[in-house]
């Protein structure tokens, strides 16, 4: 099992390198935090992030995908949003170890 501490220092870590992403490509959003789910057998860590610049998209989530990676497997889903004439695209990951 992973301790408090590790966990503390992974959710940190994601929340660091996926804002200095967003902020390189001048997206407006900041991730505020990584949620954390304890299982019985493993620790699995979600989190999402907003990238607005549709055009810059892929290459956003390419850059935080392959962060991600060295988490092992990680679950990406994202989806197209239009919110009171914002468009974005909101993309939500997860992974456990």
């Amino acid at each position: 099992m992973i301790s408090q501490e590790e966990k503390d220092k992974i959710k940190e870590e994601i929340v660091t390198k996926v804002n200095s992403i967003l902020e390189k490509n001048n997206e407006s959003y900041r991730m505020d935090k990584v949620n954390v789910l304890n299982k019985a057998d493993s620790v699995k860590f979600m989190g999402t992030y907003r990238v607005y610049d549709r055009r810059k998209y892929n290459s956003i989530s390419r850059e935080i995908e392959t962060f991600l990676k060295k988490y092992r497997d990680v679950s990406i889903n994202s989806k197209k949003i239009r919110d009171s004439g914002m468009k974005f695209t909101t993309v939500s990951f997860n992974f456990e170890l």
